[in-house]
């Protein structure tokens, strides 16, 4: 099994950021990896780390 980190960096995508990050779950599900998605939001001005802590998986670093 393949295992893989996904890391995104992201700065105001709140509208963006729960459909990337449903498309990266759908196609490692489908191709079985194991795998993590990081978003890296770089001091977002918008709600954009609160979309992200609703997602999971996910694993959320965020900067000032």
């Amino acid at each position: 099994m393949s295992k893989i980190s996904i890391i995104v960096p992201v700065f105001n995508e709140e509208e963006n950021v729960a459909d990337l990050h449903q498309e990266i779950h759908e196609v490692c599900v489908h191709h079985r990896f194991e795998y993590e998605i990081i978003f890296i939001d770089d001091g977002s001005t918008d709600q954009t780390s609160s979309v992200i802590k609703t997602l999971s998986p996910i694993r959320l670093i965020q900067l000032r």
